[in-house]
């Protein structure tokens, strides 16, 4: 089995991207090898890859946070994931959690970050491939996948300990993130994500072609709320969330 504590040398790749970003109205951004595919659950996910062959070598989505956000204002943080390439492991994929610990309102090189492993307890590898798991709530789950070793922490711990180390810190950005196509003899390792939830935010990378086909049947808006028929859906996503659905 693979250490993976060896993560702790590549994962600043990844966490020091985006000093400044333009969110799209949606709420998110890619960036790096990530892109918005069909096959997610249901519908469109978001492909994030990280390639050793292929620049940047890493490849995630960016959520905006509510200015003042602590992470103790977190009640739900968690998404379902499909990894289609490899396995999980060598600390991704993982939520991002960045850290104001500076107290200058803006990401700087100050900042830190507080890492979310996704997988099995207690390593965080083995996955089973091909299938979508979700995460559940991360910020209730038992187990010590909160990485806290940037802001005076352990490796392992838990969101409660996370939360009394950052206490009073903004929350700058949150980033789901896959980069360690390192520890895989094809040097890649490719994940769906979708669903992801933080707080309350539901973020499914639909748009309103997802709706033709009678593919408006399984979706929702950002509310948890169905349409009515495939005009509605189409309305819903063309109008960036404006337009609801029916609750």
């Amino acid at each position: 089995m693979k250490v993976f504590k060896k993560a702790l040398i590549l994962l600043p790749l990844a966490s020091l991207i985006f000093a400044a970003e333009a969110f799209a109205a949606n709420g998110y951004t890619l960036f790096g090898d990530a892109q918005i595919v069909s096959g997610g659950n249901p519908s469109n996910a978001a492909q994030l890859r990280s390639d050793a062959t292929v620049a940047p070598g890493f490849g995630g989505v960016s959520f905006e946070v509510q200015d003042g956000t602590t992470l103790g204002d977190l009640a739900t943080l968690g998404t379902d994931f499909n990894v289609t390439d490899d396995d999980c492991g060598g600390g991704s994929p993982r939520f991002q959690v960045r850290i104001d610990m500076d107290n200058d309102g803006v990401i700087s090189a100050g900042d830190k970050n507080v890492f979310v492993y996704l997988g099995p307890s207690p390593n965080y590898v083995g996955c089973t491939p091909g299938t979508w798991v979700s995460s559940g709530n991360l910020v209730t789950d038992p187990d010590p996948r909160w990485d806290t070793g940037q802001v005076g922490g352990t490796f392992y711990d838990t969101y409660a300990n996370a939360v009394a180390l950052t206490a009073g810190l903004e929350v700058l950005r949150i980033n789901l993130v896959v980069d360690s196509s390192w520890m895989f003899l094809d040097s890649e390792q490719t994940v769906l994500v979708d669903n992801v939830n933080i707080n309350d935010k539901l973020y499914t990378f639909e748009n309103k072609e997802s709706c033709k086909k009678d593919g408006w049947q399984d979706l929702t808006d950002d509310e948890g709320n169905s349409f009515s028929n495939q005009g509605h859906c189409v309305s819903f996503f063309a109008s960036e969330g404006k337009a609801q659905g029916n609750p």
